[in-house]
């Protein structure tokens, strides 16, 4: 079931504010700029918020919302006939509420702030411009469409890490990420290029016509749908700073601590887990891919935690948290359950919504510190700042108690989600291959079918990972406001 909605002004309206604050926001002046940028953003939430509602009316998994930028054909070339299609379903909505609702918050506390700054009004822009490609990469109806928003992400967080450009560490960092990112994009066409081959379409709803010619055997004895997971999961390694395309998150810490919150709360880092999701379908004819992406988020998770507990650096910290909670995410998507219910991506999910504002909260709080502390940022050098800071400690700490998993906050009921999934988890596979060893890593379906017991390895490592995030967590609370 579909129906038309005006999807077009989700990312418009963010568009419009950003050519407004390039164009003539020196003009208007700040306190415009600020009305017209915050606006934009207030707007494509109210009707993100509508569309919700809308679907909201009609549960059925299968319903959306269709709209699209204009008529007339926008890729034409041969075969390929790609319209500027939108469409939000329940899964486009959520990611529509969150991006639209933290950012909104982010951009509120950008005006104090960025008060100061001589680029306020570029600021701005860039802040618009990068909310809009999010949300044209989310409400895509088509891997180009979401391309383009995929591609937008990544020229924002060049301009936006680089800002303070007059610092070489800064343009540094921005062209670290830049270049990263360019790895992933290559995965995510060749990705492109083999389901149009197989396909003819490029169309997320149309790709379940085509399971039979993305199941069967294409190359090296394996399904096209094998390497078509393995390259998207390429893309969504480098959006989503997964091992080894971790390396640009870190140094992205050089931007502004707005830039650094929207980076890793509401936007850039959660693409790839969305396509993942997005891409299911397309996993699940080779399951085998999402074996891997659980195995690459559960290293990931565990490998950055571990970082995370020698870091000094207050954003540092919370850099190499995200890029773990981001590991998190990826079990999940990875997650094969089989049966019915074939995919825990709800989970994850589930966790990128609690990660975001936790996560959000945590970068604008590290913002107020290091504000008030004409930003340093060495934890080492801070130490009892609860008596001067006494809101900022206790948002903080409430900050601290949801990524750490405590009961009764969010991130207590997504991470137990993710590794209640993780344990019921199993990967189909055709027997085990070797005799002897199929009661430790596989399970008999009792019809000649094994199942992998991946789950059951991984489980450990996310608990241990789990258990490094709070510790580094409370050790970075108590050095800053304790001490």
């Amino acid at each position: 079931m579909t129906a038309d909605f005006p999807l077009h002004l989700i990312p418009l309206l963010p568009f419009i504010g950003a050519a407004i604050a390039l164009l003539i926001g020196r003009r208007l002046g700040n306190s415009i700029i600020t009305l017209v940028c915050c606006g934009s953003v207030a707007g494509a939430f109210v009707v993100a918020l509508k569309g919700f509602l809308t679907l909201e009316g009609d549960l059925s998994p299968t319903t959306a919302l269709v709209g699209k930028f204009f008529d007339a054909p926008w890729m034409k070339a041969g075969d390929l006939n790609v319209a500027a299609g939108l469409t939000m379903d329940h899964l486009a909505a959520i990611l529509c509420l969150v991006v639209t609702g933290v950012g909104l918050l982010i951009h509120i506390y950008s005006t104090a702030y960025m008060e100061h700054d001589e680029r306020y009004t570029r600021f701005f822009a860039f802040l618009n411009l990068f909310t809009g490609s999010m949300l044209v990469l989310v409400l895509g109806d088509s891997l180009p469409v979401t391309f383009v928003g995929w591609e937008g992400v990544g020229l924002c967080s060049y301009l936006l890490i680089g800002f303070w450009l007059d610092k070489d560490a800064n343009a540094l960092a921005g062209r670290k990420a830049f270049v990263v990112n360019r790895i992933g994009d290559f995965g995510f066409l060749l990705a492109m290029f083999i389901i149009f081959s197989k396909t003819g379409t490029l169309k997320y709803s149309e790709l379940p016509k085509y399971a039979t010619e993305l199941h069967a055997v294409a190359w090296l004895g394996m399904p096209a749908a094998y390497f078509i997971g393995l390259l998207v999961l390429l893309g969504a390694t480098g959006k989503s700073a997964q091992i080894p395309l971790y390396v640009w998150l870190p140094d992205a810490m050089a931007g502004p601590t707005p830039v650094s919150a929207l980076i890793h709360a509401a936007t850039m880092v959660t693409a790839g887990v969305y396509v993942v999701a997005r891409m299911h379908f397309v996993f699940e004819l080779a399951p085998v891919t999402l074996a891997v992406v659980a195995c690459i988020g559960a290293a990931t998770a565990l490998f950055a935690a571990i970082i995370g507990i020698a870091q000094r650096d207050l954003k540092k910290v919370l850099a190499y948290s995200t890029i773990s909670q981001l590991g998190f995410m990826f079990v999940a998507v990875g997650s094969y359950l089989g049966g019915t219910q074939t995919s825990n991506y709800e989970a994850g999910i589930f966790h990128l919504v609690t990660h975001a504002f936790f996560k959000a909260g945590l970068f604008l709080a590290a913002g107020s510190v290091m504000h008030g502390l004409a930003n340093e940022g060495d934890i080492m050098r801070m130490g009892g700042l609860k008596k001067w800071m006494p809101q900022t400690r206790w948002t903080f700490l409430i900050y601290c108690l949801a990524i750490s998993g405590i009961f009764p906050f969010a991130g207590f009921w997504s991470k137990d989600a993710i590794l209640g999934g993780l344990i019921d988890a199993r990967w189909p596979t055709s027997g085990p291959p070797t005799n002897g060893i199929e009661h430790f890593f596989f399970t008999s379906a009792g019809n000649g079918e094994y199942f992998v017991n991946l789950g059951h390895w991984l489980y450990p490592v996310m608990l241990i990972a789990a258990g490094c995030t709070a510790f580094y967590m409370f050790r970075l609370y108590f050095l800053v406001f304790e001490g």
